[in-house]
């Protein structure tokens, strides 16, 4: 098995199950010229590696994304590709940090404090919402998207969830729909949590028409790629406060330039 260190705890572990040699390749050009003899790969997963490598029958990615590997050449060869599963909680947590910062509208009070101090009672403050009774859809209920569903619905939130198999149980979510009932779910939510992974079919999937489709003050967040909520459309649906906050850990370019106009919000 190929792995580029052995720092990383799990490939400890790895190694010391029996029959199991590890390979360390720092690099991609040293994961080439070793690929000759190596069955499985961690984090190593461009073309001409899977070329060099003719006994190569696993791959197991470090993030959750996929989106870069050569799909074509794996399922040509049979290879299997697996990716890492365990970053639902983390991101849910940060999903709900973004929750409470935007519905308590922490940001404007330490823009207030920084500029005023402490907060004058004469002077009008940010008037902090409550997540209770609100609606969350979640597009996408994989490992994050359930996470966030857990602790949305301790926060007395109804969660409208969408997945491949709506007919697949999922704890704390209160519907279930498919992806194709997007349009009709967009109206009623008061927060959007995208979800989804990016892939060819999740390419721009909240645009201009989707914004449209959403009530007024709608907050969005989105923690899995750029791209799937096109940047543009976002901007423009900001400016006319048809969205009223944004949560984003990923943007479209990233990393975003200094003077983008997200920055504004």
């Amino acid at each position: 098995m190929l792995v580029r260190n052995l720092i990383y705890r799990p490939n400890n572990f790895l190694g010391e199950i029996e029959g199991v040699e590890l390979i360390v390749a720092p690099t991609a050009e040293d994961a080439i010229r070793l690929a000759t003899d190596i069955d499985a790969a961690i984090d190593y997963c461009s073309k001409p590696f899977i070329d060099a490598a003719p006994k190569l029958r696993w791959i197991q990615m470090l993030s959750t994304g996929v989106n870069s590997a050569p799909f074509d050449l794996l399922r040509e060869r049979g290879i299997v590709l697996t990716n890492a599963g365990v970053y639902g909680p983390n991101m849910a947590d940060h999903t709900m940090a973004f929750m409470l910062m935007l519905s308590r509208q922490i940001p404007q009070i330490l823009r207030r404090q920084a500029t005023v101090g402490w907060l004058r009672k004469d002077m009008p403050v940010p008037d902090p919402g409550e997540l209770d009774g609100q609606t969350l859809l979640i597009i996408g209920l994989g490992g994050i998207g359930l996470e966030t569903a857990k602790r949305a619905a301790a926060f007395g939130m109804h969660i409208i969830g969408t997945r491949r198999h709506p007919e697949r149980p999922a704890p704390c979510v209160d519907e279930l729909h498919p992806i194709e009932a997007l349009d009709d779910l967009l109206p009623r939510a008061d927060w959007i949590n995208v979800s989804v992974p990016y892939t060819a079919d999740t390419v721009d999937l909240i645009g201009d028409r989707e914004f449209g489709l959403m009530r007024s003050g709608v907050h969005i967040l989105c923690l899995t790629r750029g791209g799937i909520i096109n940047t543009d459309a976002l901007l423009r649906a900001l400016e006319s406060d048809k969205v009223a906050g944004a949560g984003l850990d990923v943007t479209d370019p990233e990393p975003l330039p200094d003077d983008h106009p997200l920055w504004n919000y």
